[in-house]
């Protein structure tokens, strides 16, 4: 398989994250989600997990593992994003936009 196969989604939602549920989740056999954090999880200059972001969090997280990934280039931001939910992150990833 070429690499840029496998960088390839295996699922469009076309619609919010939190709409991917553990549902779906199981029917396409996902193991591991790349989360982007700005304008997908949270606001660019915002920093707060929302409740319900949370709770769609602790809903996924035994069924898939979970990364942040983000462009922005304040590791203390995504730490601390990251740290609130408790996943591993990559910061200043230079993943391509759309």
């Amino acid at each position: 398989m070429s690499k840029s196969l496998l960088l390839q989604p295996d699922l469009v939602l076309g619609d919010v994250v939190k709409k991917l549920s553990p549902s779906i989740i199981q029917e396409y056999g996902l193991k591991g989600l790349v989360l982007d954090v700005d304008e997908t999880l949270i606001p660019f200059k915002q920093s707060i997990i929302s409740t319900e972001l949370m709770d769609w969090i602790t809903e996924v997280r035994p069924l898939v593992d979970l990364w942040l990934d983000s462009n922005h280039l304040s590791k203390s931001r995504i730490s601390a994003i990251a740290s609130s939910l408790d996943v591993p992150f990559i910061f200043g990833a230079r993943k391509p936009s759309r």
